[in-house]
């Protein structure tokens, strides 16, 4: 059996989040979002996708709706595990998701593909689901979707040495700690994404975690 970069792209989040999700998994809903927003930080460096998943507007944003499936059951049992679950808040099937124990293939990206999935894990792998679905939600390029339309990664908006980032962050996070996610937020997580220093990088962990931890105590 063959297989492509996409296979390598799913393996390769999988096994770098697993020393942090533990027994809890990672539901289907987050796994989509962070293999979308590899080719959306992709396509802004290259001008392609990394993938060769076709995303839609569906349920809770972007879906891979028609090539997902076919790729988690080629893989599970070997390079990942899926289990079934069922959530007494609603009652509805879901699948979590854990690194395989008997893997096929150990996973390898070329070097700048490879780091848009280091950094996207980086910042996201302490993050619950509901934090990322609001990251992605805020992206230019999902704005005024419909369910069911399709996502045109050509309107991915090309980067400048004119962009505005974000200064003085931890004097206006006092202000949004109770907020879901501020522009601050945002903005920190799009420069850490698109300008990955140290730095930046944990400035949008530390923001992304004490969000986390406002929302839970109120």
């Amino acid at each position: 059996m063959e297989f492509d970069q996409t296979d390598h792209i799913i393996v390769s989040l999988l096994n770098k989040l697993a020393p942090h999700i533990g027994r809890r998994g990672i539901l289907t809903i987050f796994l989509a979002k962070l293999l979308f927003l590899v080719d959306y930080e992709h396509f802004k460096a290259t001008g392609r996708q990394a993938s060769d998943f076709r995303y839609v507007w569906y349920k809770h944003g972007p879906y891979p709706l028609v090539d997902f499936e076919e790729r988690l059951q080629k893989l599970d049992g070997y390079e990942i595990v899926r289990l079934p679950m069922t959530r007494d808040v609603d009652g509805r099937p879901y699948n979590l998701f854990y690194a395989g124990t008997c893997p096929r293939f150990t996973p390898h990206l070329y070097k700048p593909l490879s780091s848009i999935v280091d950094r996207v894990t980086e910042i996201f792998k302490d993050a619950i689901w509901e934090t990322l679905l609001q990251y992605v939600y805020s992206l230019e390029i999902v704005r005024g979707l419909e369910s069911g339309d399709a996502i045109d990664f050509s309107r991915v908006a090309v980067k400048t040495e004119d962009e505005i980032f974000l200064e003085k962050v931890a004097s206006a996070f006092k202000e949004e700690l109770s907020q879901p996610l501020s522009v601050e937020h945002i903005k920190a997580v799009q420069l850490a994404l698109s300008e990955p220093t140290n730095e930046n990088i944990e400035t949008a962990k530390r923001m992304l975690a004490r969000q986390h931890a406002a929302s839970r105590l109120s």
